[in-house]
Order: C-alpha cells, then sequence, then structure tokens
C-alpha cells in the first residue's frame, strides 16, 4: 500500500490504475461495520428506530 501511494500520483490513485482504490477499499473493509448491538439471529442492529421497535416487542431482552 505505501508503495503504491509513494509511486502514483493522486490523479492515478483516482483512476484506479494498478488497482489502488480496489486495495484502499479491502484496507478499509477489512475493519468491518461498527455495530455493537445485534439480534438474537446475529444481524446488527443499525438505527435507533429497529432499538425502539425491537424493545417494543419484546419483553425479555
Amino acid at each position: 500500500m505505501k508503495e503504491t501511494i509513494d509511486e502514483l500520483s493522486d490523479e492515478q490513485i483516482m483512476r484506479d490504475e494498478d488497482l489502488a482504490r480496489h486495495a484502499f477499499y479491502q484496507v478499509g473493509a477489512y475493519d468491518g461495520p461498527t455495530i455493537f448491538l445485534y439480534t438474537e439471529h446475529g444481524t446488527g442492529i443499525r438505527h435507533r428506530g429497529q432499538l425502539d421497535r425491537l424493545l417494543g416487542e419484546s419483553e425479555d431482552l
């Protein structure tokens, strides 16, 4: 990655030469989503409205 940044100009990176943007995307995607709450089925709770709905549906949380 560092070599790519050093060797390519900003314009070349934005044109995705040598698949630079793809590599940067892969590095960012590796970290994964920032979800800290999950349903009983392992689905991420992504927004407050979804959390409120789940809290209203069940008394056994």
